[in-house]
């Protein structure tokens, strides 16, 4: 048994991660309540694809341990096509799956078909997402810092400035080509500012190994089944980091069609999730609720 040791107010506590996560499921269950003023009794979940029976099995303890009962556990990629609508198409569809967050990126690929979703592949990189992303950033402006100024920056609040200052600016270069920098060095002089202006080619070619990773799990997974690109129907996208124009792009050049972004991708696993409650609540114009067929395909890791 996996255990966690924490030492609060000179007492020893042991946690299990299923504890911890009850703190977590038991927060948002407050949340959730205080929006919509009503007790919340009942949940289904979402968990990542390759969980095994061992890890949902702790999943649902989590949220039990809250006083949740749980009617359903979904895999992530389930979510996100039901957030999409692809449940509802009655036609055999190959569906892609790109999830990439702020650390992680996993692909899969499912065949969907009237509320029934079969796993047919599995990769990811471990490694990989926006953090990998604006650490090329943060180290570029640091190096920029050091030439303007002839000194290394090293006071730990002005480091984080940059750092907050990096992903203001990640965010920022989604929706503008370029966009200005203006950090205050605290540690250089009370009046000392570092001003730039960075555009979004620049950020693409500081990453421009970083993204052409993202491609390697994809072609994995097409490789694994003997798929053609072609005959993938949907290429759904999730995660935040999804939002980089150079990764959209990339994406669709290699597809030869755009992806589907008609769902906020840093909402659309709990969006999806949400219609699976409200299919089997039978609130959800959909009679039979969605089936996940059993597999034993397992996540083919990319470093």
């Amino acid at each position: 048994m996996v255990e966690f040791v924490m030492s609060v107010n000179n007492t020893e506590l042991r946690l299990r991660p299923e504890e911890i996560g009850s703190v977590i499921v038991n927060k948002l269950k407050h949340t959730a309540e205080a929006n919509l003023s009503a007790p919340v009794t009942k949940v289904v979940m979402s968990v990542p694809a390759e969980f095994n029976p061992l890890q949902r099995n702790y999943t649902k303890k989590a949220a039990s341990l809250t006083g949740l009962e749980v009617f359903r556990v979904i895999n992530e990629p389930t979510a996100a096509a039901l957030a999409y609508g692809l449940h509802t198409k009655p036609s055999l569809q190959n569906v892609m799956v790109v999830d990439l967050g702020g650390g992680t990126l996993d692909v899969s690929l499912l065949n969907v078909q009237g509320g029934m979703f079969l796993t047919q592949a599995m990769a990811g990189n471990n490694h990989l997402g926006g953090q990998d992303f604006n650490l090329r950033l943060y180290n570029h402006i640091l190096e920029n810092i050091a030439t303007q100024f002839n000194r290394r920056l090293t006071h730990k609040e002005d480091l984080q400035s940059v750092r907050l200052g990096v992903e203001n600016l990640k965010i920022s270069l989604t929706s503008q080509s370029s966009t200005n920098v203006v950090i205050p060095l605290q540690s250089f002089g009370p009046d000392v500012v570092y001003k730039t202006v960075i555009t979004r080619s620049e950020f693409e070619k500081l990453n421009e190994d970083l993204f052409e990773k993202v491609l390697v799990p994809i072609k994995t997974v097409l490789k694994t089944i003997e798929l053609p690109k072609e005959e993938v129907d949907e290429i759904v996208l999730v995660g935040g980091s999804t939002r980089i124009p150079k990764v959209r792009e990339l994406i669709g050049e290699f597809f030869g069609k755009d992806p589907n972004t008609s769902v906020d991708p840093e909402l659309a696993v709990a969006m999806g999730v949400s219609v699976q409650a409200g299919i089997i609540g039978g609130m959800w114009p959909l009679k039979v609720s969605a089936v996940e067929l059993p597999t034993s395909v397992k996540k083919i890791q990319i470093s």
